[in-house]
């Protein structure tokens, strides 16, 4: 890790360290949750149903950089030797925490809590709560094959985008892809996905990104290529869902064939702001999660 990078994860711990103090004098037996930023939104409705904590907390740490911070400085404390604290991380492009020899902390499995929403059992979750389908319906079954057909057409074309910015990771370059839709590099419609970028254009956008060598790349696709939908940008899969499922939810209320054989209700209201939460109880969770979760009931 950095030195700027350890100064910025000192800073926002910092930050929270405050906040924590202050209510640990009111609740020292509450559970503590710190989250990268509003990852509650995911990670809540399983605390409560798993745990079932009689009071806690939750508090954003601006970033995974914020969480490790707060876990240091608790973990460093004697006084707070017997809290109890639970620390919520997404893996991004990086190395597992795992080799670091950091204990306590939840690591998603896949890129980010993103990804637990776009897998097909989630998908198909979302089919029979909004959409109100069986599976034994036709119009379940197309939409399922549908799903899988443009999903894995998506992930041809940001194939090359992801890899490029997880190459760009691991050489620390200053790539700030935040606020980048994934609207600027592919067309996303049902019938089909529109490739709208070249390698040259990621450089023209991203001034001050570093070149990668098409060995560097394809050493980073084989290192990806076991499951593209767990180990691609999270916001860019979540994206495609939110697109596809707006997209998916006009062409039923019409009853538009070939999509649907007939029509079929659905109020549906999603937006990048609320995706999270309101399809949180459709979301994937791992195994991995639970076992995490169930060691502090």
């Amino acid at each position: 890790m950095s030195v700027n990078t350890l100064r910025a994860s000192r800073d926002k711990a910092v930050v929270v360290f405050t906040q924590f103090t202050r209510l640990y004098k009111l609740d020292p037996s509450a559970l503590y949750c710190f989250f990268e930023g509003e990852d509650s939104k995911y990670y809540g409705i399983r605390i409560k149903n798993i745990i079932r904590p009689k009071k806690d907390f939750y508090l954003s740490c601006k970033g995974k950089e914020g969480v490790l911070g707060i876990h240091r400085m608790l973990s460093a404390r004697k006084y707070y030797a017997n809290i109890r604290a639970a620390y919520f991380i997404d893996r991004d492009f990086d190395k597992s925490i795992s080799e670091s020899g950091l204990n306590g902390i939840y690591e998603t499995p896949c890129y980010s809590i993103e990804n637990f929403y776009t897998s097909v059992k989630c998908f198909s979750e979302v089919l029979r709560t909004e959409f109100k389908l069986i599976e034994s319906d036709e119009n379940f079954e197309r939409c399922v094959s549908l799903y899988i057909k443009l999903q894995e057409e998506f992930h041809n074309a940001v194939e090359l985008l992801n890899i490029w910015i997880a190459c760009q990771r691991d050489k620390s370059s200053e790539l700030n892809i935040s606020d980048i839709s994934v609207s600027r590099f592919v067309n996303i419609e049902l019938d089909k996905i529109t490739i709208k970028y070249v390698s040259d254009d990621l450089y023209t956008m991203f001034p001050r990104s570093i070149v990668i060598s098409q060995e560097e790349l394809d050493s980073k696709l084989t290192e990806l290529r076991c499951s593209y939908q767990k180990s691609f940008r999270g916001k860019f899969e979540i994206e495609f869902l939110l697109t596809f499922l707006q997209k998916l939810s006009d062409e039923a209320n019409q009853g538009n064939y070939p999509y649907f054989t007939q029509k079929v209700k659905v109020v549906l209201s999603l937006s990048k702001r609320n995706i999270i939460s309101d399809l949180s109880q459709c979301a994937d969770t791992p195994d991995c999660l639970y076992s995490y979760l169930e060691a502090f009931r």
